[in-house]
C-alpha cells in the first residue's frame, strides 16, 4: 500500500511537472496571506501548491498514525489484561457444587 502511495504521488508529481512546463511563460499575481506577489511563473505557483498540499496531507497522515497506535497500544493492554484474567480462572482450585447449588465441603465428600 506504501509503494502504491509513492507511485501515486511520483505520477502525480511528473503531471504536475509537464504541466507546468507546458505553462513557463505564464505570468500570474498571486496573493497569499495579504502578501501580494507579481509577475511569478505559473510553475511556481502550481508546484507551491503542490507541495504545501502535499506537507498538510502528511500532517493529517501523521495525526492519523499517531492516534491508529494509541488505540493499538490500548487495545493490546486491554487484552493482555484479559488473557491473564483468562489464565487465573484456568488455575483457579476446582471446588465441587452439590446439586442445591452450593459448595460441598470435602471433608464431607471423604466420609
Amino acid at each position: 500500500m506504501v509503494v502504491f502511495r509513492l507511485v501515486m504521488v511520483l505520477v502525480v508529481f511528473i503531471l504536475l511537472l509537464v504541466l507546468a512546463l507546458m505553462n513557463a511563460q505564464e505570468l500570474t499575481t498571486a496573493r497569499v496571506f495579504h502578501t501580494t506577489f507579481e509577475n511569478i511563473p505559473v510553475a511556481f505557483v502550481m508546484l507551491y501548491s503542490f507541495a504545501f498540499g502535499a506537507v498538510c496531507i502528511g500532517i493529517f497522515t501523521l495525526v492519523s498514525e499517531i492516534q491508529l497506535r494509541a488505540r493499538l497500544r490500548r487495545q493490546r493492554r486491554e487484552i493482555d489484561a484479559l488473557m491473564e484474567e483468562l489464565r487465573a480462572f484456568r488455575n483457579a482450585p476446582f471446588e465441587p457444587v452439590s446439586p442445591e447449588g452450593e459448595p460441598r465441603d470435602s471433608e464431607e465428600d471423604e466420609s
